[in-house]
């Protein structure tokens, strides 16, 4: 548990890749938020695992 920091930034650093032109957890969550149209299950479990810590 002292290693909590570090885990913190690694996991927001990995979910958040990459970072340009915008994150990309960031695009996934606004495509779905558009009503995930055009989506393909690659797409959701991409979406899944940049939203898991």
């Amino acid at each position: 548990m002292k290693n909590i920091g570090i885990w913190l930034l690694v996991s927001l650093t990995l979910g958040l890749a990459p970072f340009f032109p915008e994150p990309h957890i960031w695009g996934k969550l606004r495509w779905i938020a558009g009503g995930a149209h055009g989506m393909q299950p690659m797409d959701w479990f991409d979406a899944f695992l940049h939203g898991t810590p």
